[in-house]
Order: C-alpha cells, then structure tokens, then sequence
C-alpha cells in the first residue's frame, strides 16, 4: 500500500514523528481491509483548527475520504482514521453481503428455474366492459389517471389509452 503525505501551511516545525504515527495509522487501515490500493493524507493548518484529510484509494475505483479537525494534530489523525476503518468495514461487509446473495442465487437457480421474489403492492383492477377508444379516452379523463387499460370493442382485445405530453392521446394495441 503506498502512503503519501501532504503538508499545507504546518510550519517549518513539521515533525517527523507526526509523519511516522500517520504512516503507522495508514498502515493500521490494512487489518480492516486487505485491497487498499494507496492512502493521501493531507495535513493542514487553519488558524487554530488542526486537519486532518484522508483519501483511501480501493479496489474498482473506490475512493473513501475522511476529514477530521481539532486543535491538535494526533487528535485530528485518529478521528479521520477512525472514520475511514468504519467506511472501509461497511464498505467490506457490503461486499460480502453481495458476495453472499450471489452465491445464494446461483444455488438457487441450480434447483429451480428462475424463481425470483417479487411483491405485488398495489392491485387494481380496469373496466371489463368493452368500449371504443373514444370512449376510453373519456374514462380517462374522467378517472384523472395516467393511463387506461380496457377492453377495445372493436377488437375484442385488451389495449391501453394513455395521456401524452403534447396533450393527444396514444393508444397501445396488442399484435396480432
């Protein structure tokens, strides 16, 4: 994991202890993820607020960032990387999780074809009794809706009659 530090306004009195217990800390972010490609920290100072910015580069282009800010420098590190191992523990349990459902699905899929979980949520239920698209187009107004779904009497066949943006009405017709 390649680690790279960036001082903004800190003063010649930068120490190299401060470097050293943030490559400690950066480094300490591997127990919690393994694929953390590069860390950029970028340590600045604003008045009396010592920051503390860290950018963790991961796998498939991720980037988690953390930002912290105190009076002190150390304090300001170990907030940031603690946020950071908590994004990277979520973000690690998030693919997990993916990893599971994946492999869940495909043993599923091995013992039953293509059975997939959906829920109905809302159930209604259209004029049964045939009518003309001009009629339809009525009903639609009337009903205030979207769209309609009826029974053309010309056809004996189930269409649709919906609004358009310009106003006019479509028409949906099954194939024959």
């Amino acid at each position: 994991m390649k680690i790279k530090i960036a001082e903004r306004h800190t003063g010649a009195g930068s120490s190299e202890a401060l470097r050293s217990y943030v490559v400690e800390k950066a480094e300490s972010l591997e127990r919690f993820f393994d694929r953390v490609i590069s860390v950029d920290v970028v340590l600045s100072v604003e008045k009396e607020r010592k920051i503390a910015d860290f950018h963790a580069h991961l796998i498939n282009k991720k980037v988690i960032t953390a930002r912290e800010d105190s009076t002190d420098m150390y304090a300001s590190v170990d907030k940031a990387v603690e946020r950071l191992r908590r994004q990277l523990v979520k973000f690690k349990d998030q693919l997990n999780e993916v990893k599971e459902h994946g492999q869940a699905r495909s043993a599923d899929n091995a013992e039953a074809p293509a059975v997939l979980e959906r829920k109905i949520v809302r159930k209604e239920t259209f004029f049964y009794k045939p009518m003309t698209p001009e009629e339809a187009s009525m009903q639609l107004d009337a009903i205030e809706k979207g769209f309609l779904v009826f029974i053309n009497s010309e056809t004996d066949e189930v269409a649709i009659i919906y609004h358009r943006r310009d106003g006019s009405y479509g028409l949906i017709e099954p194939r024959r």
